[in-house]
């Protein structure tokens, strides 16, 4: 299950690709994983495949590109809109959305990352057309952990 996409960040379009690790089913649902994509340029991250736990079987991978220094957003569906929550903290949101993935600017990223390196949890959420996907639960245990492997990947180390 290989999702690449482009996204529009102001003028530029930066290529983007999101995958978990060989499928969605290789990936156990609710961990931290570090993977790397070579896919238009090498890209390492770290992402959760977010289990909603409902009938549906609904799911939503979030990651933060080391390459790219973005926060992005996947469901199943065209997002209108993502949210983020740290612990207490309040709603982060982008309406930064195309082919299936939201994206987070630079700002909004770099806020994440920092609340994301001291939490202990997130909800997500992804406002689709016409329905909401969560919002799921995440630990952040294990983040950072899979966040500094894939900085050093990216690096080369």
């Amino acid at each position: 299950m290989m999702r690449s996409v482009f996204v529009a960040a102001g003028v530029a379009a930066a290529a983007v690709t999101l995958s978990p690790p060989a499928s969605a089913q290789d990936q156990p649902p609710d961990k931290w994983v570090m993977y790397c994509s070579s896919e238009g340029g090498k890209d390492c991250g770290a992402q959760a495949t977010i289990d909603g736990n409902s009938l549906l079987g609904q799911f939503l991978v979030m990651r933060y590109s080391a390459a790219y220094n973005k926060i992005s957003v996947v469901g199943d569906g065209q997002g209108v809109q993502a949210s983020i929550q740290v612990d207490s903290n309040p709603f982060i949101s982008t309406s930064i959305c195309g082919q299936g993935i939201c994206q987070f600017d630079d700002a909004k990223s770099a806020e994440l990352l920092q609340q994301l390196r001291t939490g202990s949890q997130i909800q997500v959420q992804l406002q689709l057309q016409g329905t909401m996907a969560g919002p799921f639960v995440q630990s952040l245990k294990g983040f950072e952990r899979e966040l500094q492997r894939a900085i050093q990947a990216q690096r080369g180390g």
